[in-house]
């Protein structure tokens, strides 16, 4: 019994969440929270994830980013450059972000805003390269996310990863996170954010839409129904820019008639009619 009671203790040690800490450098973080140390395993999950957006949450957001550091606490707010303020954006689309020091935050910063405003391709090339060090990954969702549950059993434990079904593993701690399976989940990014400080973030406002307007009205699937369960997309996570996931969550129908316009006389002129019904679980469009 004392060896499988060290291993864990050696992989606690050693998974990430296991001690907080300040990474000074975006290789660093990277490091801590590294999706492949999952694919040994997870090899079919953590191909799935890598072509989904949660693996481009910083590269694929460039825009909006860069318009809230310059726009938002440059010239609005009249705010620094901190932790604090920026994981404002950062708590959705790089978490880790939270254990990165001053000096680093300001360094993310800096390659946000030279990944959308330089001039020489190449650094604005590589501003994105080490942008995409930082994603929404295995560990994110599976470890830091879990805090959702925090009001009812505490906050994650150091060095285990949670899972729907909680299956043990000799690579490393599991528990069952009831949370990882419903929409609330989803909601803590795909919905309206309320920071510490009481100011509320309106990024977009899928899951007020999904509470409100589905489940509201006898809805019964959660968010991982849809993008996830159904046709096996797993953890791809498709959303507005599939055309397969439009299909299903718009309905789309068009009639149309030629008409005479002046007695005794055509003239070519059409009547169309277009019909848009919306199947999804929540508003369309949204973020």
């Amino acid at each position: 019994m004392k060896t499988p009671l060290l291993l864990i203790a050696l992989l606690t040690a050693i998974l990430p969440g296991a001690a907080r800490a300040e990474y000074a450098t975006i290789d660093d973080l990277a490091r801590a929270f590294n999706p492949q140390t999952c694919r040994g395993c997870h090899e079919s999950v953590h191909d799935e994830w890598q072509k989904s957006f949660h693996a481009q949450s910083i590269v694929h957001s460039l825009g909006g980013l860069r318009n809230f550091i310059v726009f938002g606490l440059g010239q609005e707010w009249k705010k620094p450059v901190t932790r604090e303020n920026l994981m404002r954006c950062m708590g959705c689309h790089a978490p880790m972000l939270r254990e990165a020091s001053e000096p680093l935050i300001r360094q993310v910063a800096e390659l946000i805003v030279a990944a959308v405003d330089e001039k020489d391709t190449a650094k604005k090339s590589a501003a994105k390269d080490e942008l995409a060090k930082l994603s929404v990954n295995c560990v994110i969702c599976h470890h830091t996310m879990v805090a959702v549950e925090k009001n009812l059993r505490g906050a994650p434990a150091p060095g285990v990863y949670y899972g729907p079904r909680g299956v043990l593993t000799s690579d490393h701690p599991t528990e069952r996170s009831a949370a990882l399976a419903s929409s609330v989940f989803c909601g803590q990014c795909h919905g309206v954010q309320t920071q510490p400080d009481g100011e509320i973030v309106m990024c977009n406002t899928l899951y007020g839409s999904y509470q409100d307007g589905y489940r509201g009205n006898g809805g019964t699937e959660t968010c991982q129904d849809c993008h996830m369960r159904k046709e096996k997309r797993g953890h791809t996570f498709p959303g507005a820019y599939d055309v397969e996931m439009v299909r299903e969550g718009i309905g789309f129908e068009v009639q149309a008639a030629a008409v005479k316009t002046t007695p005794g006389t055509w003239v070519p002129t059409a009547v169309v009619e277009v019909e848009l019904t919306n199947r999804a679980g929540h508003r369309i469009p949204d973020g």
